[in-house]
C-alpha cells in the first residue's frame, strides 16, 4: 500500500511540474498585458488607487494585477492600443476588440467600471462594465461597433474608471486591441449592449434569460409527479450505467484532479485557469500558424474539465466505500467551486460563448448525478441557476411560431435543458418547465421550412442549410433521447413531431450504407469515416409509435436489429437480445429508391449495394470548406454518383467499395463532370465574404432545375443544370441527368462547356483504390474491349462513347485537410470532352452486382434506349422496367417523343411505368424547391457572380413555394384526384393533369384507361 502511495505521490508530481510549465503566461505579445513581471507596471498610473502584482487571483499565468481603488479612482494604461479599423474592401470583415479579464471579490450592485480609449488625452470612445458579479468575468468589446464614440487609429491610452466607491478588483489577460471574426462577441449581465444585433442562437443567453412563463403555474398532481419521477429515471439510465469502481480508475481520477492545482484556503480558491476553446480566437491575427485547438492543448480547456468532474460523480455514483465516496465528493466540490469562480455560472458569457454547448455536455450530466452532493453542501440553488443559463432554459417559456430547431441546439441545448429540469425538486415551477419543454420539443421536432434546422418532410436532416449528417446525428442524440424520456407519458411530443423525426431516421439508413455516409453528404469531412447511430434507432423504438398506440415502434427495432448485426457493444448486445425475445427479426437491406429534393439526392438500392447521386442548385451547396478542412473536394456536388457495395455477406463500408484518401484524385470523383486542374488550382480559396459567415466557402449554382424524382419508392430519376460559381470557371456548364431502372442506372451527359484552353475537361465513370496485392493483380491483368469494363467489385459498366482506362497507376495527392502528400494504387475510368468543349455529351450505364456473361449481353443488347439528349431534354425508355423516363430541363416546345406524355407546361421530372395495357403509374416532380422565384439574386460584379455566404440569403427561411405542373397525356385516363392532384381536361384522345408540386416531393398517379 506505501510503495502505491509513493507511485502516485510521484506521478502527481510529474503532473504539477508539467502544469506548472503551461502555468506560466499563454502567449507573448506587444499588445497583451499578463502582469507577470514588474516591466509591465511601467506603463500603468494611478489616481486615488493603488497596483500591485498578486497572485491571489490569476487568469493568465500565475499573477493578475491588483487595482485597489477609492472613489472615483482611475488607472490609466499609457500605450499604443494598435487598434486596426476595419477593411472596407470587403475582403476582410473582422473588427478590432478590446479583450480583458476582470475578477471581483464580492458583487458591487448598481456599480460599473467605466474603460476609457484616448488619442492624445481626448476619449475617443468607451464602454462600462456592471461589477454585479462575484469571481473572473471575460469581456470581448469591438470598438467600432460595441462602443460609444468613434475609435481612431493612434489611440495611446486606457483610462478604466472605478465606481463611486471604494473596493479592489483585478485585472488579467488585458489586449488592448486584435482583430477578431465579429459575430460571435456575447452579450451578459455585466455587457449588455455587446453585439446587439446577433440572431446568433448560441448568443441569445442573456436575452432569453429575461423571459417570462405564458404556461400558468398550477399544483403537481400525482400522476404528474410519477411521470417526472420515470422521465429522472430514463434520464440518469441514459447518462449513467452502473459499475465496479476499481481502485486503478481512483488512482486515475486523482492524478487528473492533482493536475488542476485546486486550492481552498480562508474561502480563496485558486486552481489552474480553465479556457473554452473558442477563446483561442483572440489568438487568430496575433500568432503565426495559429489553429483554433491551441487552448485544448494546453489540457485546460472547460471541455476536458466538465469530462473529469463528469467522471467524479459517475465514480462516486459507483462507490460503496464511505472512504471513497468522502474523496470522491471532495473532488467535486472543489471543482465545482473552482469553475464557477472562473466564470462558469448565472449571468457570465467569457466575453465569446459561441457553439459553447459541446463543451458544457458534461456539466449537465455531472451536476445532474451529484444533485444530492450538491444540495447537501448547499450549493444546488445555484447549480440549477447556472444550469438554467446555460442551457437557455427560459427560452422554453415563450410558445414557438416556427417548426424546426437548431441542430445543435437538439445537440447540446436540449440534454442541458432536460438536466436543468430535473435538477429541480419537484414543484408548480418545475411542472411548468415540463410543459413548456414538452411543447418546444414537438415544434422543434416538426418539418422545418426553408434551409432551416432541423428536419425536413423529405427526411432531410439539416444543418449549415443542407442535408448534412455529420451534424445530424449529435441532434438526434438529443431529440430521440427527448422524445424517448418524454414518451408514454402525458408530456409526450406529437405525432407529426415523432413521425418526422423517425423519417429522418429511416431516410439515413437508407442514404447510409450499412452504416456510413456516402463520401458527398460528409460535410467538410469526406473521409469515409462518418456514420450514423444505431442507439438513436433504439430509442425510438422504445418510444412507441408516433400515434401512441403502441409501446413499442417495430418499424424501429427491426432498423436497429439489422445496423447492429455485428456490434460488440455491450448495450446494443443486451437490446438485441430484449428486442428478438419479443419475436423481433431485423429488417432486410432496404431496397427501392430514394429521393431527397432538401439534399439535391437520389438513392437507388438494390442487394446490398446502394447508388447514391448529389448535385447543387441556387439553393443548396455543393461542398462546404472550412480552413484546412476538404479542400480540394470543390466538385463533391457536381452530379456525383458513388456507389456503396461489398462481397455478400459483409458489411458495406467506404472500403470495401474501393474508397481510400492515399492517392485519391479530388478532380476525378465518379459521376462527376469536372475541369481536370492541378491541385494547387483545385483548393479551395476561403475566405471570410460577410458578416453572416465565417472564414468559410459553401458555393452554389445559380440554376434552379436540381433534384431527383421517385417512383412509387422503386425506381426514379436525377436532373441537374450545372453551373460552376464564377469564382472559380463561370463559363463551365452541364447538363446532366441519372435514370434508375431496378440494376441498372443510366448517365447522360449534354451541352458539356468552358473556356478552359489549358484543362481537359472529363466525365469520371470510377475510381477505384486498390489497397492490397489480390486487387493489384485484377488491374494488372484486367483488359476492357473499349464498351464494357468490369470492376474487381462486381460492377459493370457499358458506354458507347470511347472512355480512356487508365490501368492500374500509382497516384499521389494530398490529404484533403493536411495538405500532406499521399500515394496509392487506383484504376480509373474516364470520358474526355478535351479543352474548352462546346456541345460536349457523354453516355454510359453503370450495372451493380452484375457478371460478365450479363455484362456482354447487355453490350449487345441494352436494356434502354436514348430517346432524346440535348439542352432541353433528356428521355430514356427502358424496356426491361417497361419505364420512361423524363428529365425536361427547359419547357418543352413541342410534343415530346417517345411515348404516352405528350407535353408539360413547364420544366420538370416525370416518369411513366406501363403495368398492363390498361394501367400505367405516372410520377411528377419539380425539383425547383422554389424558396424564391424569378431571377436568381446573385450580385455581380464586372459581369461575374460575387461569392456571397448562404447565411445572407434572407429567403433561407422561406417556405418552399407550390409550382403547378400540368401534363399531358395520351389516351382517356381515370386517376384518384387530391389536393395536389386534379383533373384539367379529358378527351378521347388527351388527358390533362395538374399536379402542384412543393418541396421537391414526387407525387405518383395511378391510371386506369377508360
Amino acid at each position: 500500500m506505501k510503495q502505491v502511495e509513493l507511485v502516485r505521490m510521484a506521478i502527481a508530481a510529474c503532473c504539477l511540474a508539467f502544469s506548472s510549465a503551461i502555468h506560466a503566461q499563454l502567449y507573448h505579445d506587444s499588445r497583451m498585458f499578463s502582469f507577470e513581471n514588474a516591466k509591465e507596471l511601467q506603463y500603468i498610473k494611478v489616481e486615488k488607487s493603488a497596483v500591485t502584482l498578486s497572485d491571489k487571483h490569476f487568469k493568465n499565468g500565475k499573477r493578475s494585477l491588483e487595482w485597489s481603488f477609492q472613489a472615483g479612482g482611475v488607472l490609466k494604461i499609457d500605450k499604443d492600443l494598435q487598434f486596426e479599423p476595419r477593411k472596407t474592401d470587403g475582403l476582410d470583415n473582422y473588427l478590432s476588440a478590446f479583450i480583458v479579464w476582470v475578477y471581483n471579490e464580492a458583487p458591487l450592485s448598481g456599480k460599473s467600471l467605466v474603460f476609457q480609449f484616448c488619442k492624445q488625452g481626448k476619449v475617443c470612445t468607451s464602454f462600462p462594465m456592471n461589477l454585479n458579479f462575484k469571481g473572473w468575468r471575460g469581456a470581448w468589446v469591438c470598438y467600432e461597433r460595441d462602443m460609444k464614440g468613434s475609435a481612431e487609429p493612434g489611440m495611446d491610452e486606457i483610462k478604466i474608471k472605478a465606481p463611486d466607491t471604494h473596493s479592489r478588483l483585478y485585472i488579467d489577460h488585458l489586449i488592448t486591441a486584435i482583430k477578431v471574426d465579429p459575430r460571435y462577441q456575447t452579450a451578459d449581465e455585466q455587457l449588455p449592449f455587446v453585439n446587439p444585433k446577433t440572431t446568433n442562437d448560441w448568443l441569445q443567453v442573456l436575452k432569453h434569460s429575461k423571459l417570462q412563463p405564458d404556461i400558468a403555474l398550477t399544483p403537481v398532481t400525482e400522476q404528474q409527479s410519477k411521470a417526472m419521477q420515470q422521465m429522472e429515471k430514463r434520464f440518469r439510465s441514459l447518462v449513467y450505467t452502473p459499475a465496479k469502481l476499481y481502485p486503478k480508475q481512483m488512482e486515475t481520477l486523482r492524478d487528473k484532479f492533482d493536475a488542476y492545482k485546486i486550492r481552498e484556503k480562508k474561502g480563496n480558491i485558486t486552481g489552474m485557469p480553465i479556457w473554452f476553446v473558442r477563446h483561442a480566437e483572440a489568438y487568430e491575427r496575433m500568432i503565426p500558424g495559429w489553429d483554433k485547438e491551441i487552448l485544448t492543448r494546453t489540457g485546460f480547456e472547460m471541455n476536458d474539465y466538465f469530462k473529469l468532474m463528469q467522471q467524479i460523480a459517475v465514480a462516486y455514483n459507483n462507490a460503496t466505500a464511505e472512504e471513497d465516496k468522502k474523496e470522491l465528493q471532495g473532488m467535486f466540490l472543489l471543482m465545482y467551486e473552482h469553475i464557477t469562480d472562473q466564470g462558469v455560472t448565472w449571468g457570465s458569457c467569457w466575453g465569446n460563448i459561441h457553439h459553447y454547448g459541446y463543451s458544457l455536455r458534461s456539466m449537465y450530466i455531472a451536476y445532474f448525478l451529484m444533485k444530492d452532493v450538491l444540495k447537501a453542501a448547499g450549493k444546488l440553488s445555484e447549480a440549477v441557476a447556472t444550469m438554467t443559463w446555460y442551457s437557455q432554459l427560459k427560452q422554453l417559456y415563450v410558445k414557438p411560431t416556427v417548426n424546426g430547431m437548431d441542430m445543435d441546439t437538439f445537440n447540446t441545448a436540449s440534454i442541458g435543458c432536460m438536466a436543468s429540469i430535473l435538477l429541480m425538486e419537484d414543484s408548480p415551477e418545475k411542472l411548468q418547465y415540463v410543459r413548456s419543454c414538452s411543447r418546444w420539443l414537438d415544434w422543434g421536432c416538426r418539418p422545418a421550412p426553408g434551409l432551416m434546422d432541423s428536419f425536413k418532410i423529405d427526411g432531410s436532416a439539416y444543418h449549415h442549410c443542407n442535408n448534412y449528417p455529420a451534424y445530424a446525428i449529435g441532434g438526434l442524440n438529443g431529440a430521440t433521447q427527448m422524445i424517448y424520456i418524454l414518451s408514454g407519458t402525458e408530456f409526450a411530443v406529437g405525432k407529426l413531431a415523432h413521425q418526422t423525426v423517425k423519417n429522418a431516421l429511416l431516410a439515413m439508413r437508407f442514404y447510409c450504407n450499412k452504416l456510413h455516409f456516402p463520401l458527398s453528404m460528409s460535410g467538410r469531412h469526406p473521409d469515409g469515416k462518418g456514420h450514423l447511430t444505431p442507439m438513436h434507432y433504439a430509442y425510438m423504438a422504445l418510444s412507441g409509435t408516433p400515434d401512441g398506440n403502441k409501446p413499442v415502434d417495430v418499424d424501429m427495432v427491426a432498423s436497429f436489429m439489422r445496423l447492429v448485426e455485428h456490434t460488440t457493444l455491450p448495450k446494443e448486445k443486451q437490446l438485441c437480445r430484449q428486442f428478438a425475445a419479443q419475436g423481433v427479426r431485423p429488417e432486410a437491406a432496404p431496397q427501392g429508391n430514394l429521393s431527397l429534393g432538401y439534399a439535391c439526392a437520389s438513392i437507388q438500392r438494390r442487394g446490398n449495394w446502394s447508388a447514391v447521386v448529389r448535385g447543387m442548385s441556387r439553393y443548396l451547396w455543393s461542398s462546404e470548406h472550412y480552413t484546412n478542412e476538404n479542400q480540394f473536394g470543390r466538385y463533391l456536388g457536381y452530379g456525383s454518383l458513388f456507389l456503396m457495395t461489398a462481397p455478400q455477406n459483409q458489411d458495406v463500408t467506404p472500403t470495401t467499395s474501393g474508397w481510400q484518401e492515399a492517392g485519391f484524385n479530388w478532380n476525378r470523383i465518379p459521376g462527376v463532370t469536372s475541369l481536370h486542374l492541378p491541385l494547387v488550382d483545385l483548393r479551395a480559396k476561403i475566405r471570410n465574404v460577410d458578416l453572416h459567415s465565417g472564414v468559410e466557402e459553401m458555393l452554389f449554382s445559380d440554376e434552379a432545375f436540381a433534384g431527383g424524382l421517385s417512383q412509387q419508392g422503386s425506381n426514379g430519376n436525377f436532373g441537374m443544370k450545372l453551373h460552376e460559381h464564377d469564382k472559380y470557371d463561370g463559363s463551365f456548364r452541364a447538363r446532366k441527368s441519372y435514370h434508375f431502372f431496378n440494376d441498372v442506372i443510366v448517365c447522360l451527359g449534354s451541352d458539356i462547356e468552358n473556356n478552359d484552353k489549358q484543362h481537359d475537361t472529363e466525365t469520371t465513370i470510377f475510381q477505384l483504390a486498390a489497397p492490397d496485392a489480390q486487387v493489384q493483380a485484377y488491374w494488372k491483368a484486367y483488359q476492357g474491349d473499349g464498351k464494357t469494363w468490369l470492376d474487381h467489385l462486381g460492377t459493370g459498366y457499358y458506354s458507347p462513347n470511347s472512355a480512356t482506362f487508365t490501368g492500374l497507376v500509382s497516384q499521389q495527392s494530398r490529404d484533403n485537410d493536411t495538405d500532406k502528400p499521399n500515394e496509392g494504387m487506383w484504376a480509373s475510368l474516364y470520358i474526355s470532352h478535351g479543352k474548352a468543349p462546346r456541345n460536349g455529351s457523354y453516355e454510359y450505364a453503370v450495372l451493380p452486382n452484375t457478371t460478365p456473361e450479363r455484362l456482354k449481353t447487355f453490350e449487345t443488347t441494352p436494356t434502354y434506349t436514348v430517346i432524346q439528349r440535348n439542352r432541353d431534354a433528356h428521355i430514356v425508355r427502358s424496356d426491361a422496367t417497361k419505364s420512361l423516363s423524363y428529365v425536361l430541363f427547359e419547357t418543352p416546345k413541342g410534343l415530346l417523343p417517345g411515348g404516352p406524355l405528350l407535353q408539360t407546361d413547364t420544366t420538370c421530372l416525370a416518369m411513366i411505368r406501363q403495368v398492363g395495357k390498361e394501367k400505367m403509374v405516372l410520377t411528377v416532380a419539380q425539383p425547383d424547391l422554389s424558396l424564391y422565384q424569378g431571377p436568381t439574386d446573385d450580385i455581380y460584379k464586372d459581369g461575374k457572380r460575387v461569392e456571397r455566404s448562404i447565411y445572407s440569403r434572407p429567403w433561407i427561411k422561406n417556405p418552399s413555394r407550390e409550382i403547378p405542373v400540368t401534363v399531358t397525356l395520351l389516351g382517356k385516363w381515370n386517376f384518384k384526384q387530391d389536393d395536389n392532384i386534379r383533373l384539367i381536361d379529358r378527351t378521347n384522345k388527351t388527358t390533362i393533369i395538374e399536379v402542384r408540386c412543393k418541396d421537391g416531393l414526387s407525387y405518383d398517379i395511378e391510371l386506369n384507361k377508360l
